[in-house]
């Protein structure tokens, strides 16, 4: 009886003593195989670029749709035709082919940056800072959408809280 207790005990104190635990095997966290490219082809950084590029666009999508901002509203299409004339400036499409293998990245990563350039943007026309009065989109406007009736009602609350109201 001794030996089967003292096997038992030996067992257990293994399986705990071991650093690769079974909760450790389990919940080990994913790693993004995108983080390291120094093993990487081209065609695979090609693909992790526009995987990313893909969820900062999905990210632009649910924050124009929090916005109230419609694809095809002219703000946004306005916006895409600058995006798109800052892509053909960097990569014209008429040089496209001598670019090299290494185009469709960069290209990828040039539209991702001018992305997050305009969800950053976007993002602070949504704050309204203290001692602004004309700060906020759309989900802090008054009833309308033009700005300055926005700034106007903004101001007509200010005069009124400063006469005593």
């Amino acid at each position: 009886m001794n030996g089967k207790v003292l096997s038992t005990a030996g067992l257990l104190l293994a399986l705990f003593a071991s650093p690769e635990s079974t909760y450790t095997q389990t919940h080990a966290k994913r790693v993004d195989p995108c983080r390291d490219t120094s093993g990487m082809t081209q065609a695979q950084m090609d693909e992790c670029a526009s995987k990313e590029l893909a969820r900062t666009e999905a990210g632009m999508d649910a924050l124009l749709r929090r916005l109230g901002i419609s694809p095809s509203s002219p703000e946004q299409k306005a916006w895409e035709a600058y995006r798109d004339a800052q892509m053909n400036a960097l990569y014209p499409a008429e040089e496209a082919a001598s670019g090299g293998s290494i185009d469709p990245l960069c290209i990828a990563i040039a539209r991702r940056i001018l992305i997050e350039s305009r969800i950053r943007d976007l993002k602070a026309f949504t704050i309204s800072r203290e001692g602004e009065t004309c700060g906020g989109y759309r989900a802090n406007a008054a009833s309308t959408t033009d700005p300055r009736a926005r700034c106007a009602t903004h101001r007509s609350d200010e005069s009124s809280h400063r006469s005593g109201d």
